[in-house]
């Protein structure tokens, strides 16, 4: 009996034994299976990352290109702007030295028509300006004790050798010749500049080919 018991004995251990290896075998697939899905999950966590990664630097490349797009707009507007507010002033400044070349214009006009009504009165002498700067156009009055003397005059204000036998003329009968000339001269630039601010620049540059009455010339 005692033979019998040893035998039944060991081969429940040896049972016992095998069935561990089996668990034991078992429990190491399902931990290699644990591990290996383990191992392939980060893998993929891995692959994951990688291309995020390469997403991100992607996104940084396109927020850098951006933002240097972005800083060279500012920078264009800055620049911009610099040019506009220096046009800007530039503009301010040309505004207020038309306006003095205007009022030193109408100054110059006014001079001009205060001299030519003294040397009109002086002289005696009426300048008929809607014929300049083309033609000479008016009379000299002369007075005396016996009457009035009217010299009319009209002629080409490119005849010199009217103009010149005019003033020997005139001069002759005692009249002041070279405020005449100034008269005609300032009558004929005033003239001159009115005609030149409603005609073509072509046709206002043949106007001041007019010859200059303040020139010298003989006189007898």
């Amino acid at each position: 009996m005692a033979i019998i018991v040893v035998d039944e004995s060991y081969e429940k251990r040896v049972r016992a034994m095998y069935e561990k290896q089996i668990r034991m075998e078992a429990r190491e697939a399902s931990v290699i299976k644990k591990v290996s899905k383990f191992n392939s999950n980060l893998l993929d966590a891995k692959e994951a990352v990688v291309r995020h990664h390469q997403k991100v630097g992607k996104f940084e490349k396109v927020k850098t290109r951006r933002r240097e797009e972005m800083e060279k707009r500012a920078s264009f507007l800055e620049e911009l702007a610099q040019k506009l507010e220096a046009t800007k002033q530039r503009n301010l400044v040309m505004k207020e030295q038309i306006k003095q070349l205007k009022m030193l214009d109408r100054q110059r006009k006014n001079e001009i028509m205060e001299s030519i009504h003294t040397l009109s009165k002086t002289t005696g002498t009426y300048i008929n300006q809607q014929a300049l700067p083309a033609r000479v156009k008016g009379v000299t009055v002369l007075r005396d004790d016996n009457g009035d003397q009217l010299i009319p005059f009209d002629m080409k204000a490119t005849d010199v050798e009217g103009l010149e036998s005019l003033c020997q003329h005139l001069q002759s009968l005692n009249v002041d010749v070279v405020q005449w000339r100034q008269l005609v001269s300032l009558a004929t630039e005033a003239a001159t500049d009115s005609h030149a601010s409603s005609t073509p620049p072509k046709e206002s540059a043949m106007c001041k080919s007019i010859i200059d009455l303040t020139s010298p010339t003989s006189q007898n």
